[in-house]
């Protein structure tokens, strides 16, 4: 599947690295030019020292690169989300699967990330998100993880699962009516 991940941070970094390890084609997308050249340059993030950046992954500056892809991942800053969603809107096709691993809630509103993202989307794309206890270094050096998928619709969350998961990288999937009763 064609994916593009909003945001080069380490956490971004090592989802895509999941992803294009998964055989998926994946591009990198940063909010600079300075940004994306540095990992196009050294084939090294940063924030992920040690760990390379395969010659397969792409990397670009031009939100555009969301046009045609099957899922996007939106890794960008919790003060960011709100208007990269507003972008997306014209950008993604209907029924493109947004993936928001950002963490935190939103300064102004209180709202959960994903929240926003589907006030920005207005129903086009349904929302996963893709959370739990995890560091970037640790998935991109290929420790064994385990995160969980949610969504309100359980076979979404099941298709997130199948992109994200492997022998390393462990994903059950979940929806918030499963979260509830399963409360004691």
């Amino acid at each position: 599947m064609k994916i593009t991940v909003l945001g080069s941070g380490g956490w971004g970094t090592a989802l895509a690295l999941v992803l294009l390890e998964n055989g998926h084609e994946v591009t990198l997308w940063s909010y600079t030019q300075e940004e994306s050249d540095v990992l196009r340059n050294t084939h090294e993030n940063p924030m992920l020292k040690g760990v390379p950046l395969p010659e397969t992954l792409q990397f670009s500056t031009d939100l555009a690169c969301v046009k045609g892809c099957g899922a996007i991942v939106l890794a960008t800053p919790s003060f960011a989300v709100r208007t990269t969603a507003a972008q997306l809107r014209e950008l993604a096709a209907p029924g493109t699967i947004l993936i928001s691993v950002s963490k935190g809630i939103e300064k102004d509103s209180s709202l959960r990330l994903s929240q926003v993202i589907e006030q920005e989307l207005q129903g086009k794309c349904p929302v996963v998100v893709l959370s739990g206890p995890s560091h970037a270094e640790e998935v991109g050096r290929h420790i064994p993880t385990g995160v969980v998928v949610a969504s309100e619709d359980l076979s979404v969350a099941e298709k997130v699962q199948d992109l994200f998961m492997n022998q390393r990288f462990r994903t059950p999937a979940t929806t918030k009516s499963a979260r509830r009763s399963a409360r004691p």
